[in-house]
C-alpha cells in the first residue's frame, strides 16, 4: 500500500484529508495479518512496513482498543480481534451470488463480445439464472431460465468438475443421455472419460453438443467452502469460436469465475475455520 507521502515522479501528490496517512498505516498493519502467522510481533510488522517501532506500537494499541487486534499478555504479540470476525461475518451474511456476478458477467460479455451465462445445478440440468447478450453480430440468443442437460452443456460439465468417476456415475445414473445433435455424448462411460479432461484443464467445452453451430466454454464458481456453486459460460457461433478463440475465451471465463469465487469467500477457508 502506498502511503500519503508516496508518489511516483510523474504524479502530483494528491490532496490528503487530515488523518488519512494514519488510516493508511493502520490498514497496512491489519493487512500484515493476512499471512499464515496467527500472531505477529510489533517489531516484525514495523520492519515490514518501514515504520518506526514507536509509530507501529501506537497503531497496534489503537487497533486493539477498537477491537481489531488482541494482545497476548504472555508474550506481547498481537492477533486479530473479534471486530474483524464481526465484519467478516456481516460480509458473508450479505453475499448474494446473483448480485456479485452481475457486473462481472456484464464486463465479460462487453470485453469478449459474446453471450455470457451464469448457471446453477438443478437436478440433471444446468439452468441459466443470468444472461447477458454479446455485442457481436449473429448472437445465438439464450433465455433466462433455460435448462440444458448436464451431459451436453459446458456449464453442466463445469458444475460437475469436482465429482470423481464414482460420484459422476451415481449422479447421472438415471440420465437418459438423449442426443440433441450428432455431437451429443450419449453414454455414461464416454461422459465419465471426457470429464477427466475437464478436471485436468479446469474448464469445460460444449462443441455443438446441445445445438448445431454453437460452441460454449464454461468455468466453475466456488463458494467459501470450495464447493462448486455455479458456472460462468461464454457462447458463440463455431465460425468465430475456433481453436485459438476457444482457448482465449476459456481463460477469460476462468478469470471471471475465479474473481466471483474470491468475492464469495473462496480461498479464505482457514480464516473462517472451514
Amino acid at each position: 500500500m502506498r502511503y500519503a507521502t508516496d508518489a511516483t515522479p510523474d504524479d502530483e501528490p494528491a490532496p490528503r484529508e487530515p488523518g488519512t496517512q494514519a488510516l493508511d498505516r493502520a490498514l497496512s498493519v491489519l493487512l500484515a495479518f493476512c499471512g499464515s502467522e496467527t500472531e505477529r510481533k510489533v517489531s516484525d510488522v514495523s520492519r515490514e512496513l518501514g515504520l518506526h517501532k514507536s509509530t507501529a506500537s501506537r497503531l497496534f494499541r489503537a487497533l486493539a482498543d477498537a477491537g481489531f487486534l488482541q494482545r497476548n499478555e504472555e508474550n506481547g504479540n498481537y492477533r486479530l480481534g473479534v471486530a474483524v470476525f464481526e465484519l467478516g461475518a456481516r460480509y458473508l451474511a450479505g453475499l448474494d451470488l446473483h448480485a456479485l456476478a452481475r457486473p462481472l458477467v456484464q464486463r465479460l460479455a462487453e470485453d469478449e463480445g459474446e453471450s455470457v451465462n451464469l448457471s446453477v445445478l438443478e437436478g440433471l440440468d444446468a439452468i441459466s439464472i443470468h444472461v447477458v447478450q454479446g455485442t457481436r453480430n449473429l448472437q445465438l440468443v439464450s433465455r433466462l431460465g433455460r435448462r440444458i442437460p448436464l451431459w451436453c452443456s459446458a456449464a453442466g460439465k463445469a458444475l460437475l468438475i469436482d465429482q470423481d468417476d464414482a460420484t459422476l456415475r451415481a449422479t447421472l445414473a438415471t440420465a437418459p443421455f438423449t442426443a440433441l445433435t450428432g455431437n451429443t455424448i450419449t453414454d455414461l462411460d464416454t461422459f465419465v472419460s471426457r470429464m477427466a479432461v475437464v478436471r485436468e484443464q479446469g474448464w469445460a467445452l460444449n462443441d455443438q453438443e446441445s445445438e448445431e453451430g454453437l460452441r460454449v466454454v464454461a468455468a466453475p464458481v466456488r463458494d467459501r467452502r470450495g464447493r462448486v456453486t455455479a458456472a460462468i459460460s461464454v457462447s458463440g457461433p463455431i465460425f468465430r469460436l475456433d481453436g485459438e478463440r476457444v482457448e482465449k475465451l476459456a481463460a477469460a471465463a476462468r478469470r471471471t469465475a475465479d474473481e466471483l469465487s474470491r468475492q464469495l469467500g473462496y480461498g479464505f477457508g482457514e480464516v473462517w475455520g472451514d
